[in-house]
């Protein structure tokens, strides 16, 4: 009977879906939902969020120490403990649990009606630190495999080239997991890093370079979407990165290898939640240890002439 109890357990513990979404407003929670499915990410673990639309804020103000990121505050630390993120775009907050990976999550009517928008930031950042609890660790970086079968991380700024460079090696038969973010984990003692299923984004001048056509027109960030599979790529839930490079815009395509002191502290930089929230930094800061162990660093410097010969970077890496 006892064997019986815990295989009927185990059945419907398989069918519980990957997470528990409450919310009292059903437009709101089947975007919400639809957004999540649609990453195609294998979550770590079961995680909750609960979301509350109307026009008031219910939380408490928050004198803690503001840490800002484009459009969104962030408090974190003692003596609450909890996270505090708080949406200017539209008028939206959320309070993440100082240990489980759950979120209590308001969002005006405003905010719901720019839920695009929400969910490329204020969401995405909500589930980098509910995720956190998990075992993954958010990096502001580009993922992907080239033709060899190596694993690539690209870290970096906003503006450092790294969606033109993988729109660009997409179009060369490469696999790409991420333009922009990742999750770092551990699986079978390697760093891996793990990508929504999502589009590249390309500013005009990108997509000219390429002579990319038929993306999705993103008229409010002034951008168009692709997905690699468009550009000739195709994507790759799962990255193990063997090869890290910190690229940066000039003159001619070049790399050279990175001090591991160099590495270690550039790859922190791109993981900016690492120190700011102090119960996991610990544990993000051996993951990043992990990875810049387990990669072959270089400072790379991504030139007009890359786009004439897109196969350098393999050669140069060889």
């Amino acid at each position: 009977q006892n064997a019986a109890d815990i295989l009927r357990m185990q059945s419907v513990s398989e069918q519980l879906p990957p997470y528990e979404l409450i919310c009292d407003n059903e437009p709101a929670r089947a975007l919400i939902a639809t957004w999540l499915n649609d990453t195609k990410l294998e979550w770590p673990g079961r995680f909750r969020l609960t979301i509350r639309v109307s026009d008031t804020n219910p939380f408490a103000s928050d004198d803690r120490e503001i840490f800002r990121q484009p459009s969104i505050t962030i408090q974190a630390g003692t003596a609450e403990g909890h996270v505090r993120i708080n949406w200017e775009h539209a008028p939206a907050a959320a309070e993440v649990h100082p240990t489980l990976p759950e979120a209590e999550i308001w969002m005006s009517p405003a905010a719901v009606a720019a839920m695009e928008a929400a969910e490329r930031g204020f969401l995405l950042v909500v589930l980098i630190f509910v995720l956190r609890r998990l075992g993954w660790y958010h990096l502001h970086g580009a993922a992907l495999i080239d033709p060899k079968g190596r694993g690539w991380l690209l870290a970096g700024d906003s503006n450092c080239g790294k969606s033109t460079t993988t729109a660009l090696l997409a179009s060369r038969g490469w696999q790409v997991g991420t333009d922009d973010i990742g999750f770092l984990a551990m699986r079978d003692g390697h760093v891996v890093s793990l990508g929504t299923r999502g589009r590249i984004s390309l500013r005009p001048g990108g997509a000219a370079l390429l002579g990319a056509k038929g993306g999705l027109v993103m008229e409010r960030r002034q951008k168009e979407d692709f997905w690699p599979e468009q550009l000739g790529g195709a994507w790759a839930p799962v990255v193990q990165p063997s090869i890290i490079a910190f690229p940066t815009i000039g003159e001619r395509t070049g790399m050279t290898r990175s001090t591991p002191r160099f590495a270690l502290s550039s790859i922190v930089k791109w993981s900016v939640w690492v120190l700011y929230e102090p119960v996991f930094a610990q544990e993000h800061l051996d993951v990043l240890g992990q990875v810049v162990r387990q990669s072959r660093c270089y400072d790379l410097t991504l030139g007009p002439d890359l786009f004439d010969s897109p196969d350098m970077l393999q050669e140069l890496a060889s």
